[in-house]
């Protein structure tokens, strides 16, 4: 069949072929008509007829307003064609089997006439989806081409300038012998050294985001604490920091991004707090749970689940945002827009692939509480495994 040029082509042609089916029904309702007494047989004959038939002159309509270009709206026809020739043809070819053998067969045109619409249209709509899928698959390839060149640029370029920068501030700090200027040299190195560690640690964001099975291990949760709540205090000399910790360590599935995990909400915590006194207290529990245990599919934790809760006494989390703040699209948590947007999207995905989850509760009086569920972990007997770092091979 030649191809009718433009981009009405298709969707003509395959609301051409609707009309057809339906000019057929009109046929057949004005032949039964002529030859029956009874009016309401002829009338869901023609109904069965033309309810397929409208919904493929429907469906050449929705195609025309489609975003699909010229191929894929040919994709799409040619689709709903196959569908029509396979069913119809099929029910064609069992009336000739059945005159072949002498059998009566009644009304043959009605019974094809009605599956060549269903056919058309069940045909265009599987195109539909054939064409969509096809997108999404362009689509993630796309995506995934960009990730590889954003690791690229953080690999080499980033990374190779503040190797550089380092080098020269090493030099002049060396050289150097004026006191003011020892301090500058100073402040370059360490400023360029927290570049360096940060872009570390997005390259490893950016693999466990990809990786759809990090490697778990055993991870000392109150080491994880310890170490950014450290962080907080050097950062933060105002924040009151207070702490519920078990006596013995408690260790959790995991992974080394952990520390970004928790990190990312103590900041957030202190970072969002409109208080003249903001306080931060942090606490861990430990409980048998036994469905945490069997979503996480480890069978070393005995059931064993951590519950670790950051509260502060900052503005607080609207109920309407408290599942919201966790998407990839929401902007912060606050109406200023300042919130950490992508940080608890990353949150709330590593926890996912931790195998538990995080929650927002309300503080009393006043604030927000972040909920961390965790399937417990016995060191002695999980075996420790590769870096995620080496789980995704990223191309140079």
């Amino acid at each position: 069949m030649r191809r009718l040029r433009g981009p009405w082509g298709a969707p003509l042609a395959l609301g051409g072929v609707g009309v057809f089916l339906l000019a057929v029904g009109l046929w057949n309702f004005n032949r039964e008509l002529d030859n029956l007494a009874i009016e309401w047989g002829p009338v869901v004959a023609f109904s069965q007829i033309a309810i397929p038939a409208l919904v493929v002159v429907y469906g050449g309509y929705r195609l025309a307003s489609s975003s699909f270009n010229r191929d894929e709206r040919w994709r799409v026809t040619l689709f709903g064609l196959a569908g029509l020739a396979l069913v119809a043809g099929g029910v064609y070819t069992t009336i000739i089997v059945r005159l072949a053998e002498a059998r009566p067969v009644g009304e043959p045109q009605y019974v094809v006439a009605v599956m060549a619409g269903v056919g058309a249209a069940g045909g265009a709509a599987m195109g539909s989806l054939s064409v969509t899928s096809r997108r999404d698959a362009r689509q993630a390839e796309r995506a995934r081409d960009n990730f590889e060149l954003l690791n690229s640029i953080i690999r080499h370029d980033i990374l190779n300038s503040m190797m550089i920068v380092q080098s020269r501030a090493e030099f002049i700090e060396d050289e150097a012998e004026d006191d003011r200027i020892l301090e500058f040299a100073d402040t370059i190195l360490t400023q360029t050294s927290g570049v360096v560690d940060q872009v570390e640690r997005t390259r490893a964001i950016l693999q466990a985001l990809r990786t759809s099975d990090p490697r778990l291990e055993p991870i000392d949760l109150q080491g994880v604490i310890e170490r950014e709540l450290d962080t907080i205090r050097t950062t933060y000399d105002e924040v009151s920091i207070e702490t519920d910790l078990p006596s013995d360590p408690v260790h959790v599935r995991a992974d080394d991004l952990l520390d970004d995990v928790v990190g990312n909400v103590l900041s957030n915590a202190v970072e969002h707090n409109d208080k003249d006194d903001p306080r931060v207290v942090v606490s861990a529990t430990t409980r048998d749970d036994d469905a945490l245990a069997d979503h996480s599919g480890n069978e070393n934790d005995a059931g064993t689940a951590v519950e670790l809760r950051i509260a502060d006494n900052g503005p607080g989390v609207d109920d309407d945002l408290k599942d919201a703040v966790f998407r990839r699209d929401e902007t912060g948590l606050h109406e200023d827009g300042t919130g950490s947007g992508f940080g608890l999207f990353f949150v709330d995905t590593m926890m996912r692939k931790y195998g538990g989850e995080v929650t927002i509760e309300d503080n009393d009086p006043e604030g927000a509480v972040f909920v961390f569920r965790f399937s417990g972990a016995t060191p002695e007997s999980d075996e420790p495994s590769e870096d995620l770092t080496d789980v995704v091979e990223v191309p140079a």
